[in-house]
Parts: structure tokens; sequence; C-alpha cells
């Protein structure tokens, strides 16, 4: 009897064994298949492909911007992504998907020491920005600036819009509006914009308006908070005893803070807006005449432009010191040719 005890045991044992193992088995396996779905699932997320996640590229190309200007900034990325994809070049763009905010400088920072072989970046006026980028150009690493410029500095090119051109376009648009009697003119400045083009629009609205009785005067935006552009423009259309007549905007953000600013506060009509980029609800505003019309900057060639600069320097050692990128005004007569677009 003793003994039987003792085979049961033995024979209880090795089952505990076999199971504990099949267990193991079963488990590790389980874990796998949850690996590779999570995996997958991560991948759909980022929007990215297999094939693409483990692609070899020629180079690898850093965006980096503060984006005051979300929509518009993605219309630049994606110009840049695509024609990356032409010349075999991987554009990342610094920031995007990490769980904290960095700052421009921190992100300059990170891109150098992930040895980038080339920096787009939009300078935020910041007084380390020329430094960073002597550091980027002695690590052998080339940037080029877009939309702002840091022309002191060792960057390769800049790639933006002719001020002048972009000046006297605003100024004729201007004038159409004067001509319907509207006479107090507000021009809204951004404080990240350098003073020079931002002057050189300026100067060009009043030459365009110097034969008119006019008023036309500008702000700064403060973009440091996110209702700041709100509240300025609600101050000025809402001020009854110097009652704005037109909003000239230079950013796509200012443009919509000052047509939702228009709606809300029952002013359409009243206050004209000339505005900037071309996004559906700008569009939208122009075919409703709650906006006057806007001038459109081919974001995707900007995007497209960044990466050629880069690409020439590195191949050639060599690259055009500026990138005139095309601009346009959209208004009531040809806004439907850009929704078809």
């Amino acid at each position: 009897m003793p003994k039987n005890r003792v085979g049961d045991g033995k024979n209880k044992k090795d089952s505990a064994i076999k199971f504990a193992t099949l267990f193991s088995i079963i488990l590790g396996v389980l874990i796998m298949i949850t690996g590779m779905i999570y995996y997958k699932y991560y991948v759909t997320g980022l929007k990215i492909s297999d094939t693409e996640e483990f692609s070899e590229y020629g180079y690898h190309y850093a965006i980096i911007s503060e984006e005051e200007d979300a929509t518009f900034w993605d219309a630049i990325y994606q110009g840049a992504c695509e024609k990356g994809k032409e010349q075999n070049v991987f554009v990342e763009e610094m920031g995007r998907n990490l769980s904290k905010d960095y700052s421009l400088e921190d992100l300059f920072q990170i891109a150098i020491a992930a040895k980038v072989d080339g920096i787009i970046l939009e300078p935020n006026g910041g007084g380390e920005t020329v430094a960073l980028i002597k550091e980027a150009d002695r690590a052998g690493i080339p940037v080029v600036t877009v939309l702002q410029d840091e022309p002191e500095s060792e960057r390769k090119s800049y790639i933006g819009v002719n001020s002048y051109t972009q000046g006297q376009i605003y100024g004729k648009e201007v004038m159409d509006i004067v001509k319907a009697g509207k006479k107090n003119i507000v021009l809204l400045l951004s404080q990240n914009s350098t003073d020079a083009s931002q002057n050189m629009i300026y100067s060009s609205i009043l030459e365009a308006t110097n034969t008119a009785q006019v008023s036309v005067k500008s702000i700064i935006i403060n973009e440091e908070s996110s209702f700041g552009s709100e509240e300025e423009i609600r101050k000025l259309i809402m001020d009854e005893n110097s009652p704005t007549d037109l909003l000239v905007c230079l950013t796509a953000a200012d443009t919509l803070s000052a047509y939702q600013a228009v709606v809300d506060y029952n002013k359409v009509g009243q206050v004209d807006i000339i505005g900037y980029y071309d996004s559906d609800i700008i569009l939208s505003a122009i075919e409703k005449d709650i906006i006057h019309s806007t001038m459109t900057i081919d974001a995707n060639q900007m995007g497209a432009y960044c990466v050629e600069a880069l690409t020439e320097y590195r191949e050639t050692g060599n690259v055009s010191d500026y990138y005139s990128v095309d601009i346009d005004i959209i208004n009531k007569s040809n806004y439907l040719n850009y929704l078809d677009e």
C-alpha cells in the first residue's frame, strides 16, 4: 500500500509538471499573439505600413516648428513627405506623437543628437536659434529655414514668400475695400514673425492707401494664450469709439479667429476680412461674403522646396540662398476653382 501512495504522488507530480509546461507554452503563444496584434494596431495608429517602418532611406531630415498655424504646417509637412518619397528621404516631424511637449530649442537639440542629415526649421526669433544652427553646422547637419528666416546664421537656404510681392497684393485688396467706403483698417501682426517681412507688408498697404482718407494701424497679437487672438480681435470690432472696418490677417489662425469673432458678435457686413491661407472654412466664408478675400501660399510646394534644398546641398555642397514660393489671391470671383481642387 505505501508503495502505491508513492507511485500516485510521483504521477501527480509528473502531471503537474506537464500541466505547468503546457500552460507556459500556451501563455507564451498568447503573449506573442497579443504583442503582434498590439504592434499592428500601433502601426496602424501611426498611419504607416510595416514596409515603410523598416524601409531604408538615403537621408533622414527633421522638420521643426512651434506650429502656430497647425493647418498650414500640416500642408508643409505633407509636401515635404511627398517630395521625400521621390528623393529617397525620410522626413520626421520632431515632437509628433511624444507624450511631453518640448520647446523648439529642445527639439533642435534632439535632432542634432539623432545625427539627422538635415534640419528644416521655422525660427521663432529666440536668441538661441542662431547658436543652435551654428552647432548643427559644426556637426555637419545643414539647416534650411522656412516661413521665417535667420539671415545672419549659418543656414544654407531660406524657403518663403517675397514680402514685397505679398505686400503689393495685400495693398490692392485693401484698396478694393476702401473704395467701397471702409475707413478704419487694422493689420494683425504676429509676434513670432520677423519685423522686416511684416514691415514690408505694412508699408505696402500704406503706400496703396496714401491718396485715400483712411486710417491704417497695426497691432501685435498676443499668441502666448490660446485665446489671445480671439480676445484682441473682439476688442477691435466692439470698440464703439473707433470701430474697425477691415481686418488684414497674416496668419491662418488669425483669419479663423477674425471670422469667428465677426460671426459671433453679429458684425457680418460691417467688418471686412482679408485673410491668409485657403482652408475649407476660409473658402466657405468667402462664398458667404464673410471674408472678402484670402492670400494663398502653396504650402505643399514650400515643403517640397525644403527637401529639395537640403538634398541639393548634401549632394553638391551648394544651394540657392532663397526659394520663392508661389502666392495668389482668392476671392469671390475664383474661389470655386480652389473648392474643386
